[in-house]
């Protein structure tokens, strides 16, 4: 009967060590949505069940799996763009990179009523090195100057101008004591 007792103990702490391990390091992990295709995707470059051109979380080319093409982000920023806004406190962003340097400003949802924080900046930098992992500083900002700065920048670099020109502007915010990096 003894025996028995602590066999039945011994199973039931073995079955919760079990279910414990399983969830260990779940907090640690960044889950990026794909983009959905009502978020101006066309063609080949993130259609929900297009795998011809996309990686798991519906980046186009060869965004994350470390291979020696080069990320382009003039063409594909809006993809990393709609992966982010995908983060539930994040109503929209734009991303413009310069070298390894990616500054990405973000307009918070109205019932977020926090700042950014070191958890969201890690996950925004989570789905730009997943685009492009030769991103070295992923540096974040909801400084309205500066989104205000960065969605400019963006739609220059969309409408044809080099954002390594551009390089010095992008800096400066980079290294505002606001920008978290």
């Amino acid at each position: 009967m003894k025996l028995s007792k602590w066999m039945l103990l011994t199973a039931v702490l073995l079955t919760a060590a079990l279910c414990l391990t399983g969830c260990m390091n779940s907090g640690n992990r960044v889950d990026t949505a794909a983009p959905s295709p009502s978020v101006g995707a066309t063609g080949n470059t993130g259609d929900v069940g297009d795998s011809s051109d996309t990686n798991q979380s519906g980046l186009a080319g060869d965004a994350g799996t470390g291979s020696a093409t080069p990320f382009n982000w003039v063409n594909n920023a809006a993809q990393v763009e709609t992966a982010i806004n995908q983060i539930s406190e994040i109503s929209d962003s734009r991303v413009v990179v310069t070298g390894t340097t990616a500054l990405v400003a973000v307009r918070y949802t109205d019932a977020y009523q926090g700042e950014t924080t070191e958890r969201i900046r890690e996950m925004v930098a989570g789905a730009v090195r997943e685009a492009d992992p030769t991103i070295q500083t992923v540096a974040v900002t909801s400084e309205e100057a500066d989104v205000t700065a960065v969605y400019e920048l963006s739609d220059r670099i969309r409408a044809g101008e080099n954002a390594d020109d551009m390089a010095d502007e992008i800096n400066r915010i980079v290294r505002n004591p606001t920008t978290l990096r």
